[in-house]
């Protein structure tokens, strides 16, 4: 390989100082540390992804493990490779197939390789902070909703209370004054009294059963709280968790949804507004409006309907490989532009599956391994042109006009190039050419001394004036001819 020679400079500028430091160190780094980083690297990616996939599989069989070390591997290397060999410029010419082909390679084994490596990521540094969160605030939820209730059962029970002793109070005043019913009617122990006391003694026995049912409420209140103080992902069984508190919502709706709250509104229906325009009592049919029970009813009707069916828990558990991988994609998916996934603070989480700053830093960690992949690949990658020529071939092919001599000669075609030389026809360039073309491993013989009329139409018609001769029919290295034209004309242009 020849050498320029360049005179040193002459009180360089600090730009151009800063220019050479640069170079130096690039150089230093491409000479002496690329190619292991590279590989440290590459053995990095390769054990988290692995890890990825292997958690995928609980079968624990050696052959499941032998093809997934398979598996990672090749996508390994199609990592490596296909930056390696991508060069921007052949977007531009003849090889954007090839160049696109590379592009969707790398791209592709680089999302598989940072899917799985996040998973291996994010489980160490994340996974035990977002089960943490996901169960604390679906247990405030459930808690909330308990609380709720508690309320509604309070009010409840405050409300039959208020009615049970408003009935017997009524009921007493019924028969010593009268009028309670009917301000025309004299006091008497009669219907009206019992009706009032029959009330009274009614609501009491539904007090006592809702009583039960807010001390149940109460319960499991402090069931929850209990388990939101003690839990810690890192230690407890979060499926075993799951189960627990799904076993306790569904004792809880049975409750809501039970004989006592289904039956209350039915009775209660009976002794509110227009229903007590016709009461039976003692055998007769009697009217006892009272705007005062009525209210009251209305109120534990709207106490009743404000009690909703809690909805059952799906806890994230960190060592479930499954949920890992879901969470992956939803983390991946809050960082592709256009998706409606919003990133937030830790301490503005609203919901049990955003995704947080510290979910962000996770999956950092597996691009930033195949990012240094990516850097220092890029910084080992010899020139474009260097994938096939060094600066000492091209000054021997500088020599002749390739293009002009080898032009009668190379047959092109999609998928190969042939070269077909006249055996009788002497030309000394042309020699020299193809015994470059040996050397450079661009020519494979096909035929020797081949008839005109054994070759194909096509490339007859164009030697026609060689009907006489036999040939020598090459292929040609159809990448490597068209790389060499194109660096010789780069060349001859610059200058």
């Amino acid at each position: 390989m020849y050498k320029k020679t360049s005179k040193p400079l002459e009180n360089p500028s600090f730009y151009q100082l800063l220019g050479i430091g640069i170079n130096k160190v690039l150089n230093f780094f491409k000479q002496h540390i690329t190619y292991q980083a590279v590989l440290i690297l590459s053995l990095i990616s390769f054990s988290t992804s692995y890890y990825g996939f292997i958690s995928l599989v609980s079968d624990g069989m050696l052959l499941t493990k032998i093809l997934f070390f398979a598996v990672v591997g090749v996508i390994q290397l199609a990592l490596v490779y296909s930056i390696s060999q991508l060069y921007l410029r052949e977007f531009f010419s003849r090889h954007i197939l090839r160049a696109s082909l590379l592009l969707v390679t790398y791209l592709l084994s680089l999302f598989i390789s940072v899917l799985f490596s996040f998973n291996f990521y994010y489980k160490i540094f994340s996974a035990s902070e977002f089960s943490q969160r996901n169960v604390t605030l679906q247990l405030e939820r459930i808690k909330n909703s308990l609380e709720d209730a508690q309320s509604s059962f309070d009010s409840v029970y405050i409300s039959l209370k208020k009615l049970s002793d408003y009935s017997m109070k009524e009921s007493i005043e019924e028969r010593t004054y009268g009028g309670t019913c009917d301000e025309t009617k004299i006091p008497t122990p009669g219907p009206r009294s019992a009706l009032r006391e029959a009330e009274s003694k009614l609501f009491q026995s539904h007090l006592s059963s809702f009583d039960e049912l807010r001390k149940k409420v109460q319960s499991e209140i402090t069931v929850i709280k209990k388990m939101l103080v003690n839990f810690n992902p890192k230690k407890d069984d979060v499926e075993k968790l799951e189960e627990q508190v799904n076993s306790r919502i569904s004792k809880i709706n049975r409750v809501f949804r039970g004989g006592e709250i289904t039956l209350l509104p039915k009775v209660l229906a009976n002794h509110n507004g227009s229903a007590r325009m016709k009461m039976e009592s003692l055998g007769r049919i009697i009217s006892c409006p009272d705007s005062q029970i009525s209210l009251k009813i209305n109120t534990i009707n709207e106490n009743l309907n404000a009690l909703k069916v809690l909805e059952k828990v799906s806890f994230f558990d960190a060592n479930n490989q499954q949920q890992l991988i879901e969470r992956t994609i939803n983390v991946l998916l809050a960082i592709i532009p256009f998706t409606n996934t919003h990133v937030v603070a830790l301490d503005k989480v609203t919901s049990p599956t955003d995704v947080t700053q510290s979910d962000i830093k996770a999956i950092g960690l597996g691009f930033l391994v195949d990012f240094f992949i990516f850097f220092f690949t890029i910084l080992a990658k010899e020139p474009y042109r260097a994938r096939f020529f060094t600066e000492e071939n091209i000054a021997h092919y500088l020599r002749y006009d390739i293009r002009r001599i080898l032009k009668p000669f190379v047959f092109e075609s999609h998928f190969s190039y042939h070269l077909i030389i006249p055996n009788q026809r002497k030309n000394h360039k042309i020699d020299e050419v193809l015994t470059r073309f040996k050397i450079d491993k661009m020519i494979t013989l096909v035929g020797n001394n081949v008839y005109y009329d054994e070759l194909l139409f096509l490339h007859q018609s164009k030697l026609r004036n060689f009907k006489d001769f036999t040939f020598t029919v090459y292929k040609l290295d159809k990448q490597k001819y068209n790389t060499l034209l194109a660096y010789i004309d780069e060349l001859r242009n610059n200058d």
